[in-house]
Order: C-alpha cells, then structure tokens, then sequence
C-alpha cells in the first residue's frame, strides 16, 4: 500500500513538471490593449508632468471607423457607435492622430485644468482629419496672468489659437459654458464640433440641441445668433424635436424663424384638437408674418400667459383648430465648419409643412393678440409725474449730451436731469428720495434705463453722481436678479479697486454662476463697465448703509459672495488683504472663517441668498 501511494506522488509530480516546461517553451501571447480594464483610481490620476486623459469616451468620424484604435488611456465606452475591435492586431498599434469625441460623460485634463462634459473633439497629436475644433492635448496652453492684457483677437480653429487663448478658451470649457464668452471665436470655433457630430457622425443630434438651447443665451453676437438658431431649426427638423422641448426652446426668443414654428405646429394639424393656449401664445408672439410692424416685441411671460388664454379661447370659440396645408417649406442648411464637406444627399433642403402659406388661417387668432396687447396696455401703470409741472424736453437733453454719431451709452451727471426738471441742485441739497423716483420714472417714459438703480434703501446719492443711460423699451420691469447683480458687480469693483477691463470683464460673466441673468441682463452689465471703472465711492460708502440695514448673518453672506467672485481671478483669489477690506466695511470680525455649511454652498445658493436679503435694500424701488 505504501508503494502505491509513492507511486501516485511520484505521478503528479512529475505530471506537474512537464506542463510548466511546456507552457515555458511556448511564446507569450501578445495581449490586446482592448482587453485591460483600468481601475478608476488609474484613470483619474494626474502627476501633472505628462498629459493625461482620463475616462474621454472616443468616437470617431464614420470615415476613420475602419481604422479605429481604442487606447486604454481612451477606453470605448456606450458612446461608442463602433464598439470594441475584433481584430488584437491592428488595436495594438497606437492612434494618436485619432480625432475623437468627448461628450457629457467623458473628461479632458491636461496642463493643470479638468474639462468635464467639453462635448467636443480631441487628439493626442495632430488628428489625421482636419477639425478646427479638435483639442489637441500636445499643444501648450497657459493662463491669463495678473498683468497680462486679455487677447482682443479672435482664432479660426484651435489649432491657431495662442496658448493663453487656448487656457481661455479651456477655462471656458472648464465653467459649463454657462458664462458668455469673451470672444465670438470661442463659441463659433466650439459650434463647428456640434456641427460635425451632427452631419459627419450622424449622432447625439437631441443632446447637441440641448447644448445649442443652452448656449444661445450667452450670445451677444447677431450673426453667430442667427447661425445658431438656424442650425437648430435645421437639426430640429431633423429629429422631429419633442414638443415640449420645441416649446420651451421657442418662449426664449423675441422671434422664432417659420420654419422651427412649422414644426411645431404639426404636432396638432389635422387632430381635431384645438391649439393649446401656450402655443398659440408663442406662436403669435414669436412669428414675423402674424405680427403687425407697430406690435410691440414682448418677452414670454406666465402671467401675460393667463391673461392671453381667455381672450384666445373666447374668439377662436375654444381653441384654433389646424389642418394640414398641401405647401412644403424648404429649408437649407450651409455648415460654418470650414472642414465638412457635405454630400448630395445631405446637403438636400429638408422639407416641412408650410402653415404660413395661407395667412387668412391665422385670423382669429391675431384679433385675439391684438385685443390682447390693449388690455395689456390699460393694466400697465402709469408713472406719477405729477409733481413735475410741465414735461421736460428729455429728447432734447439726450441729443444736447450725446456726442454726434455716437452709439455709445450716455453719461451725465444727476444734476444734469436735476436742472433739466427744475429741481434744486444748488450745492449742499441732496436728491429726496420723491426727486429719485420722479427722475427713474421719467427716464423711463422717454425709453431710458439709468444706472446706478436710484431705489437702493439708505443709500446717499449726489446731483455731482455720475449716471449712464441705456435705451429701455416701455413696459419693461428690470428682474431683481438684474438689479442685485447689478449693485454686487459695482460693490466687488469697489472692493478690489479694479481699474482694468481684464478685471471687469470675468467679474461681470463671474455674475451668470451666481445670478439668472438673460442676454439683456448681461448687456446691462457690460454697460455699466464705465461707472465701475473706477467706481465712484470705496467700500466704506457700501458698507456703511449695508451695515444699516442687514444683519450681521446677511453680510457674511454678502462678503462669502465677493469672496467667492474673486476667487479664480490672479492676484485676488485668496488675497488676504480683499477679506480684511471686506470685513473692515461690513462690520465683521476678520478672524472668524468662513463656515464648513457656507463653503459648500454653490454659487447659485448664494446668489439665491443674497438676492433674498437684498430685497431689504430694494424695497423703495
């Protein structure tokens, strides 16, 4: 029996010897690229001496599909139209001239900065295809220094861009593109990526009008607008946008182009259904055939919307009532992309029903629109002027000050409109605040907006102050939001002692992270640049009528914020001195830190706490 089990030993030892000598003699096996999953402690790490890029999700142009090559450093993810190789071989060979796609769940880092959900293209190299919007991760980049001008020039692709332009352009990126850009290059050069997605690769085309819905707003270019709009008009037809989305995209604009309206109304032709009143609204508000030239533009509005919805149901018995016209709209689509060349086929004009050929159809409801706009009118206020004895030449005054053949905003002094209304503006009298409304409600008769707001509670004003005017349509009510960012961009300009439009220029965009500011509100800001630059009064002035009026809670948070909007910018972002400036003028004890709730609250939270509290301040206007 011993001998047996000797012998079965002997067996598997031996047995055990010949398989390792035989997997020894064989050649290793070469083991595709594709086939190493990275533990996401990998991906993301960043020594900063190489350029790495961590979890960007490639996609590649339809031409270059048959050459793919998925690195592990750009692993193939769901955005994948072309999946996983089935070929090792051809994977094990690197791509760096790879255009690829970067979308909302993909990464870039390179230098020191993290470009989250760019939804753009980009190569490790030159990329073999031509795309101007491709960041090429090789390229340097570096950041706007303390003294260093920003780049009034603008780019053709980012491959020509100068370095600093690039770290613009990435920090842009970086910040959501929720902030307007500072050059008309840097959305066009960004929009010839979408452009590409959608006509090259045929894919994402719902989340790249997504991204162009939101983009919109921050432009404050008409042509780089209208592109835009008619791009998404062109994609949308595409898609056949939901009707929710199509709607919500339409009561944004002052004027929707027909065709995007065709689309949206052949949702409801031929239903038997009756227009939805929300519709009808945007509709008659939106189209340049339904509206008369002295109609005024209005902005889309909740309660206009209630107001509306009577008067529409009412004459058109119920609701309008749409069938299908025969007539087609043709709509072309040109690229701006300067590297897509379309084929026959896509470049053929996509076609939707034309429910603006016969106008007559539209009758009842433009009687409703303008039935509308009068009870409109008789519900708007009346200014009270009658403290003022007869109605001062307000167009004479703004002819007398404007210089000939300038565009420019206005600017004069209080005293200026002061003596123009006959009130008392010897030295040593100030401005009541019955003087104050008096001189806004004017100003806004004539169509002008004057800045500063002239309705802050507590603070003294001088007939020596200098104001700015900016044209102001009738009827328009500033958003307190508005008004709020306003007053924090002149109190942080203050603050910093900022005299450079390099300073002015991010901490007006700094406003949108904290405040819901439309296009116009943004123009408003960028016009008050001249009386911010330098502002009139030192932080001593704000902080004494705020101390009078928040508490000690509120103006930590008013200071948390200014904090906050200096932070990124060199030479303030973590200056010890802005914080005991600050604290100094608001009646704060310097030594005490920002709190562990404070420091995790958003910009948007704080900016929703400050204009909560500073409606205190507003109350008179």
């Amino acid at each position: 029996m011993i001998f047996l089990v000797i012998g079965v030993i002997v067996a598997v030892a031996v047995g055990a010897f010949l398989r390792q000598q035989s997997r020894i003699s064989e050649p290793p096996k070469e083991e595709s690229p594709e086939t190493v999953e990275i533990p996401e402690a990998e991906v993301s790490e960043y020594d900063g001496n190489e350029i790495f890029i961590p979890a960007a999700k490639p996609v590649t142009s339809p031409e270059l599909a048959s050459g793919a090559t998925y690195s592990a450093h750009a692993p193939a993810g769901e955005e994948s139209p072309y999946g996983r190789s089935s070929e090792p071989k051809k994977q094990a060979q690197a791509a760096a001239n790879l255009l690829r796609w970067c979308g909302r769940s993909g990464n870039i880092q390179l230098e020191n900065i993290t470009v989250s959900n760019p939804v753009t293209y980009w190569s490790n190299g030159e990329a073999a295809t031509h795309e101007p919007s491709c960041i090429d991760v090789t390229l340097p980049v570096s950041f706007p220094k303390q003294e260093e001008p920003l780049p009034a020039e603008g780019a053709e692709s980012y491959a020509s861009m100068t370095p600093l332009q690039r770290g613009i352009y990435l920090t842009w990126l970086a910040g959501a593109r929720i902030q307007p850009p500072l050059h008309m290059c840097y959305p066009a050069i960004w929009l010839y990526g979408i452009e590409r997605r959608t006509i090259v690769d045929k894919l994402d085309l719902p989340m790249c009008i997504s991204e162009s819905f939101r983009l919109l707003p921050l432009l404050r270019w008409d042509v780089l607008k209208e592109k835009l709009i008619t791009f998404i008009t062109w994609l949308a037809i595409k898609v056949w946008l939901p009707d929710e989305d199509l709607l919500g995209f339409c009561k944004r604009l002052s004027v929707v182009p027909e065709g995007l309206l065709d689309i949206m109304l052949n949702s409801y032709a031929n239903s038997m259904l009756p227009l939805p009143s929300a519709v009808a609204f945007t509709l008659v508000r939106t189209s340049e055939k339904l509206h008369r030239p002295d109609d005024p533009r209005i902005p889309h509005s909740d309660e206009d919307l209630k107001t509306f919805t009577p008067i529409y149901k009412d004459l058109c018995k119920g609701g309008l009532v749409l069938i299908k016209p025969a007539e087609t709209l043709k709509i072309p689509y040109t690229p701006s992309n300067p590297s897509i060349k379309l084929s026959k086929k896509d470049s053929e004009p996509v076609e939707v029903p034309d429910f603006f050929a016969d106008l007559s159809v539209f009758k009842t409801l433009v009687d409703s629109w303008e039935v509308f706009l009068t009870a409109k009118k008789k519900d708007e206020p009346v200014p009270d002027l009658a403290d003022i004895s007869e109605r001062p030449d307000f167009e004479g005054f703004i002819e007398t000050l404007r210089p000939e053949g300038s565009d420019l905003p206005l600017i004069a002094t209080l005293g200026d409109v002061g003596k123009l209304m006959r009130f008392d503006t010897s030295p040593g009298t100030k401005l009541t605040g019955k003087e104050r409304k008096s001189v806004v409600d004017t100003a806004q008769v004539e169509g002008w907006q004057i800045i500063p707001d002239l309705g802050v509670s507590g603070r003294e004003y001088n007939w020596a102050d200098r104001i700015l005017f900016l044209e102001l349509a009738p009827g328009t009510l500033l958003p307190h939001s508005y008004r709020v960012a306003s007053f924090m961009l002149e109190f942080i300009c203050a603050s910093i002692a900022a005299d450079e439009d390099r300073v002015f220029e991010p901490l007006r965009q700094r406003m949108n992270d904290f405040f819901p500011l439309s296009e116009e509100d943004n123009i408003r800001l960028e016009a008050q640049k001249p009386l911010d630059l330098p502002t009139q009064y030192g932080p001593d002035f704000y902080g004494e009528f705020m101390c009078s009026w928040l508490s000690e809670p509120e103006r930590k948070a008013v200071r948390n914020l200014v904090l906050d909007a200096v932070s990124f910018m060199p030479g303030f972002g973590g200056n010890p001195e802005v914080n005991s400036i600050l604290c100094e003028y608001l009646g704060l004890r310097e030594s005490e830190e920002i709190s562990p709730q404070d420091m995790k609250k958003s910009p948007k939270d704080k900016g929703a706490e400050v204009m909560k509290l500073m409606a205190l301040l507003f109350k008179n206007s």
